[in-house]
């Protein structure tokens, strides 16, 4: 179970700073600089910013709970996994603008959240 606490730090990861840096490449000198204004953005670079704010809602509970799995030896390995490909699809559907694929992953992946904490019960 610790290698998928580790999947989701690369996914942090991927959505706080790689999927942002290759959406905005026309920004580069901006990035590199101080950033004290704010450059003209993307869509996808705006919508990977909103999914990445959308992760930071339910992250530290997966990671919570995922520990607590591991502290307890509560096998919540399936469960971790499925949270980490609804995540992964959620990301994906929000910069491709998939509304119903993006609000359906999210909730399956809220559903998971809730079943990794009635394991732990």
């Amino acid at each position: 179970m610790i290698e998928h606490l580790i999947y989701a730090c690369i996914l942090v990861l991927i959505q706080a700073w790689i999927l942002p840096a290759a959406f905005n490449t026309k920004n580069m000198q901006w990035m590199l600089s101080n950033r004290d204004a704010n450059p003209d953005t993307t869509l996808y670079y705006d919508r990977s910013k909103k999914a990445f704010a959308n992760l930071q809602e339910s992250i530290p509970v997966f990671f919570l709970l995922g520990l607590l799995g591991v502290i307890t030896s509560t096998d919540l390995s399936y469960l971790m996994m499925y949270w980490l490909i609804f995540r992964v699809i959620h990301v994906f559907s929000y910069v491709a603008g998939i509304a119903l694929l993006r609000s359906l992953s999210f909730i399956a992946s809220v559903v998971v959240l809730f079943m990794m904490a009635g394991a732990l019960i």
